[in-house]
């Protein structure tokens, strides 16, 4: 397996309190972030803080479209795919199963930023990682 490296270095250990409210972040789709931001106000712009709480926020969001989307693609895709000839109703059910897995990687990707946050490091996902980091300079 290989080891992932952080390429963004924190300039301080992030305290326990950060940590947990970071994790929450991911499991509240980013409204524990919100809700510490309110009432800590000026003392939560932390960057370790901040990158967990947008990265919660984006996977919430692209975790929500896909589930909400996930139907309408599967219909559409499969109207198409009945119109070939000679393709079974074989192939036209592995897309549910195949956006049911996708659909689980991204609770997985959720629960790994959870574990990230806790261990006091940043949870590198390719995409993500990188708008929240353009949304953090």
């Amino acid at each position: 397996m290989p080891v992932i490296h952080s390429s963004h270095s924190f300039s301080r250990k992030p305290e326990w309190v950060e940590r947990i409210i970071s994790a929450l972040c991911y499991l509240t789709l980013g409204l524990a972030g919100l809700i510490y931001t309110i009432v800590q106000g000026k003392h939560c712009r932390s960057p370790f803080f901040r990158f967990h709480f947008l990265q919660g926020i984006l996977l919430g969001i692209f975790s929500m479209l896909l589930g909400w989307t996930s139907d309408i693609f599967i219909n559409l895709v499969g109207g198409i795919l009945q119109m070939i000839p000679g393709l079974g109703p074989e192939m036209i059910m592995v897309l549910p199963m195949s956006i049911g897995i996708i659909l689980k990687l991204s609770s997985l990707l959720l629960l790994y930023g959870v574990v990230m946050s806790m261990m006091g490091k940043e949870a590198p996902i390719p995409v993500v990682s990188k708008l929240v980091r353009q949304q953090l300079r």
